[in-house]
Parts: C-alpha cells; structure tokens; sequence
C-alpha cells in the first residue's frame, strides 16, 4: 500500500450457505461415504436396515448423541462409520449381520 493511504477494507463476509434440500442429501463427496447423509434403508443385497436406535435384534455400540456426527439418529438408513462403505446392521440368514449398502459413486 502506498505510503499514507489507510488500509483496504476488509472483504464482505461471505452469505450464508443455502438450506440443505433433502434431494441434496443423497449426494456425497467422499469415498469411503462419511458424508453421506440421505435416506437409503436397504443394503446392496436387499437387506431393510435396522434402525440406529434399536438394540434388537442386533445390539451394538452406536448410541445416537455419541454418533451424531456420523449421521445415527432415530433412523434405520445406511451411514459409515469407520467403514469403507456405508453400511448398517440386517438380519441374513436369520442372524444379525451387517452389510453394505449400494449408493452409486460419489
């Protein structure tokens, strides 16, 4: 800046990000689907997923607050967490299993 004159204005902050659509939700940017936030409840092989917050048939350690950031909630759709897929708990065969869920490329 030459010498004298005062500093340049800061720049405008920027505006807020638009409210997420729910059609946005089924879109995501990472491989492994961390991000993946939508409503797909069925695994690759068929499979209806059950929900985050039962602990039958399938008891498990997600608790819903300790998980929100990975997207558990009162939900029974597909989420990663610590996976390569996203994923959720099934019953196969008649046992608790899990499996992945098929939500097309990032």
């Amino acid at each position: 800046r030459p010498h004298g004159l005062p500093a340049p204005p800061p720049p405008a902050p920027l505006p807020p990000a638009p409210p997420l659509h729910l059609e946005d939700a089924e879109c995501y940017t990472d491989n492994q689907a961390r991000d993946y936030r939508g409503r797909q409840n069925v695994t690759a092989r068929g499979f209806e997923c059950q929900s985050w917050a039962a602990q039958s048939p399938h008891r498990h350690p997600y608790a819903l607050g300790a998980y929100a950031a990975y997207g558990v909630g009162a939900h029974n759709y597909c989420r990663s967490i610590n996976s390569v897929c996203a994923w959720c708990y099934v019953m196969r065969e008649g046992k608790p299993a899990w499996d992945c869920c098929d939500l097309g490329p990032p």
